[in-house]
């Protein structure tokens, strides 16, 4: 039965820390610290794109991605960067997958998915192809990313001698769900989890 389009692979936060004092934020500071929020994450980096050729989303990409056909046959957009860095390889991967929520009816499940329920199956979906499979987020919960409801895990898994770190987010918008992953080399993850970071945080539907 169909349902999940992840299958195996070939191969910012923003805080508001308050120091001092108990008064709690009033309502409009709440709205006002909302807009700047959601300004920032609409804000473009320089040296970024925002590639809009999908119909029902718009999502920012770092300009050193090329886009690229052979990472998942499922995906709706899919990027890599690989470069020869000193002799050792530098890569870091991201894909989109989406089902419309006419899709998701058409199977005649019984069943009402969220991006809570909906992400717990993408994750698992995941563990398949890997040799080794560890969730590394172990409370998942809904945020609100640029006004959708949107789950985000990060996984460890491994395929022979070669370790891979997971950014799974998965959002629930109004006309589909979408899994937007991101990976790269374990070894590398600090290079690279503020990219995927930006490029989740920075997807809308359109």
């Amino acid at each position: 039965m169909k349902l999940l389009k992840i299958s195996a692979l070939a191969l910012m936060s923003v805080g508001f820390f308050a120091c001092g004092g108990s008064e709690k934020l009033s309502d409009d500071t709440k709205n006002e610290l909302t807009e700047m929020l959601e300004e920032i994450e609409s804000e473009v980096p320089a040296d970024w794109h925002t590639n809009s050729t999908n119909s029902y989303f718009d999502i920012d990409v770092p300009g050193n991605m090329e886009i690229t056909s052979d990472l998942n046959q499922e995906a709706s957009l899919q990027y890599k960067y690989f470069e020869e860095v000193g002799g050792e390889g530098r890569e870091n991967y991201m894909i989109v997958l989406m089902e419309t929520k006419d899709e998701i009816e058409s199977y005649d499940l019984d069943e009402d998915f969220t991006a809570l329920s909906y992400s717990a199956m993408a994750v698992e979906a995941l563990r398949d192809g890997l040799d080794t499979y560890e969730v590394l987020t172990k409370s998942p919960k809904v945020e609100k990313v640029n006004g959708l409801d949107c789950v985000i895990n990060e996984m460890h898994g491994s395929m022979g001698d070669v370790n891979v770190f997971y950014k799974l987010a998965v959002f629930e918008g109004d006309k589909a769900f979408y899994q937007v992953l991101c990976w790269t080399i374990e070894e590398q993850k600090s290079d690279f989890i503020g990219t995927m970071d930006k490029i989740i945080h920075s997807f809308k539907e359109k």
